[in-house]
């Protein structure tokens, strides 16, 4: 079964619209920029609203859900395809085909094709369920721009759930010494698990200690939280969409007679979304900051965000929240693998791309070929379609 993602930009085009007196237009886009996007522009002196969206974000949250809920290794496989659009988008034709054929060999050592028509219906629900969060994330910045009073509102809910948070925060902090939690079992595995061994001992030496600081309280202290409630509006935004999405989903899951179980994986599906995002912003601005100049990693918004998400289980969905056990721990591996291998391309390919991007800015870049252009996209498609159960 294969997904039509027109059906979701259609339904989301329609409810602006219809809730909201939005006219929204859609424009599809291409290129390396997988996950949706806003833009306000000016038509004839009157303000018009734009949602980008690439369909590529499928594959690329294909990949992800492999990983995060299949516990496939997908890591080298999301670097390869990442930079295959890299390598397209200024016609380098020749290694973008070296990163197609590196990923088809990925795909090939997959054990996709033994799953069951049932679990690729699955996989292909899950997808669809995504596609529709992150479209009405991107919705609700719309309606955030054409009304300020429903997104001071929306703010203002968001800084009592973020004060509630602080408190929790605060709680476990009291309990737990930095110390005490390096030396558990399970974190120290945690921080192993995410140094690549391919590096050398020097580098993994200087990763694990870049890890160790990262994952301190001290990184994360509770006051951040006031930070974002006295002046980071963009963040407060971005937890007020999240939000906004998943109670808009929320009664339909219902009313399709979901039980807390089946809730508590809805929610998974969502909170994948929001790690293949992040991992996918973090290895754009890594590998290629001549691109990505505006974007800056910022582990402690990340955090945040993951943590609201997190919260409105226990905020929304009490009897949701009491059903979690390992699941978003779960998660971790996944992650672990995806982390890798981004550290791995970032040593590999990262000087060549950030000297390609710059000379693509800098000089006039050759004439595209359309032909070829078309043909490795098509090859692409074919993988993925294997990928997907739909070949």
């Amino acid at each position: 079964m294969k997904i039509d993602y027109h059906i979701p930009l259609q339904v989301i085009a329609n409810s602006l619209q219809h809730y909201h007196h939005i006219t929204v237009k859609v424009e599809e886009t291409f290129g390396m920029d997988f996950f949706p996007s806003n833009e306000v522009v000016n038509e004839e002196g009157k303000t018009a609203y734009v949602l980008k969206f690439n369909p590529k974000v499928q594959d690329i949250l294909t990949l992800y859900n492999l990983a995060l809920e299949r516990g496939y290794d997908t890591g080298t496989a999301i670097v390869h395809y990442t930079l295959f659009y890299a390598f397209l988008e200024t016609d380098n034709y020749e290694e973008a085909r070296r990163h197609l054929d590196a990923f088809r060999a990925e795909i090939a050592n997959m054990p996709t094709s033994t799953q069951s028509t049932e679990e690729q219906v699955e996989n292909n629900g899950q997808l669809f369920l995504q596609l529709y969060f992150a479209l009405y994330h991107e919705a609700f910045h719309i309606i955030f721009r054409h009304n300020p009073e429903a997104r001071k509102a929306s703010l203002a809910t968001t800084r009592e759930l973020l004060k509630d948070i602080k408190t929790e925060w605060e709680d476990l902090n009291s309990m737990v010494a930095d110390e005490e939690m390096m030396k558990h079992p399970k974190v120290q595995q945690s921080i192993m698990d995410l140094v690549p061994q391919a590096l050398s001992q020097e580098e993994q030496n200087a990763w694990e200690a870049q890890i160790r600081q990262n994952m301190s309280k001290d990184i994360f202290p509770a006051d951040y939280i006031d930070e974002v409630l006295n002046g980071d509006d963009t963040l407060l935004e971005e937890i007020s969409c999240d939000r906004q999405a998943w109670l808009n989903l929320l009664p339909l899951f219902k009313e399709d007679g979901a039980t807390p179980e089946d809730m508590l994986h809805l929610h998974l599906y969502m909170f994948a979304v929001f790690n293949a995002m992040d991992y996918n912003k973090n290895l754009m601005s890594e590998l290629i900051p001549a691109k990505h100049k505006d974007y800056q990693y910022n582990g402690k918004r990340v955090v945040l965000r993951h943590k609201a998400f997190k919260a409105l289980l226990r905020q929304y969905s009490q009897e949701v929240d009491k059903e979690i056990t390992t699941e978003y721990n779960d998660l971790q591996k996944g992650l672990s693998s995806i982390f890798r291998s981004s550290i791995m391309a970032f040593y590999q390919y990262g000087e060549e791309l950030h000297k390609m991007f710059l000379k693509s800015e800098q000089d006039a870049m050759p004439c595209p070929d359309f032909a070829e252009n078309e043909a490795l996209n098509d090859e692409m498609d074919a993988i993925v379609r294997i990928l997907k159960g739909d070949g």
